[in-house]
C-alpha cells in the first residue's frame, strides 16, 4: 500500500492536489452559500415553514457534501503518508528539522478538518430532530437557530483556517 501510494503522488501528484482544492473548496464555499441562503427573510414566515425549509436545505447540501468529504479525506490521506518520509524515517528520527515542522503543521490541518466533520456530524444529528414530523414548530425554530448562529459559522471559520494552512503548506513544499 505504501509503495502504491509513494506511486501515486510521484507520478499523479498535481491530480491529487487539485482534487483536495476542489473538495474543499466545495466543502467551505458551500457553507458560505448556506449560511446566506438560510438568513431571516424579509417577510415574515411562520417558523415552521422555515424550520422546514432550511432543514430540507441543509440535508440537501450534507447528501450532496458527503462524496466531497470522502474525496478530501483520501487526498489528504495520499499527500501526508506521501510527506511522511521526508519528515522522519523508519526509527522515527528526525531528518530534517523543517520536514518535521510541515509534517507536524499536516497533522495540525488533518485535525482542523475531523473537528469539522464531527460538528458536521452534530449538525446532521440536530438536523433530524429538526425535521421529526412529531415536533412542534419550536423545537425545530430552536435547533436550526443552533445551526445557523453557531455550528455553520464555526465550521466557516476551521474551514478557512484549514485553507490557509493548506495554502501555507504548499508554498513551502
Amino acid at each position: 500500500m505504501r509503495d502504491f501510494i509513494y506511486s501515486v503522488m510521484q507520478d499523479y501528484s498535481v491530480f491529487v492536489i487539485f482534487f483536495h482544492v476542489v473538495g474543499a473548496s466545495v466543502w467551505v464555499g458551500g457553507m458560505v452559500a448556506l449560511l446566506f441562503l438560510t438568513r431571516e427573510p424579509g417577510s415574515q414566515i411562520t417558523l415552521e415553514l422555515r424550520a422546514a425549509g432550511q432543514a430540507a436545505l441543509y440535508k440537501k447540501f450534507f447528501t450532496f457534501l458527503s462524496p466531497f468529504v470522502f474525496l478530501l479525506f483520501v487526498t489528504a490521506l495520499f499527500m501526508a503518508l506521501g510527506y511522511k518520509d521526508n519528515a522522519i524515517d523508519v526509527n522515527g528520527f528526525t531528518l530534517n528539522f523543517k520536514n518535521l515542522v510541515t509534517y507536524k503543521l499536516i497533522h495540525t490541518k488533518g485535525s482542523i478538518w475531523t473537528i469539522m466533520v464531527m460538528n458536521m456530524g452534530f449538525m446532521i444529528w440536530i438536523l433530524n430532530k429538526a425535521s421529526c414530523k412529531l415536533c412542534k414548530a419550536k423545537v425545530s425554530a430552536d435547533s436550526m437557530w443552533l445551526v445557523n448562529k453557531y455550528l455553520l459559522p464555526i465550521n466557516i471559520l476551521l474551514g478557512l483556517v484549514g485553507i490557509f494552512l493548506g495554502v501555507f503548506l504548499r508554498s513551502t513544499f
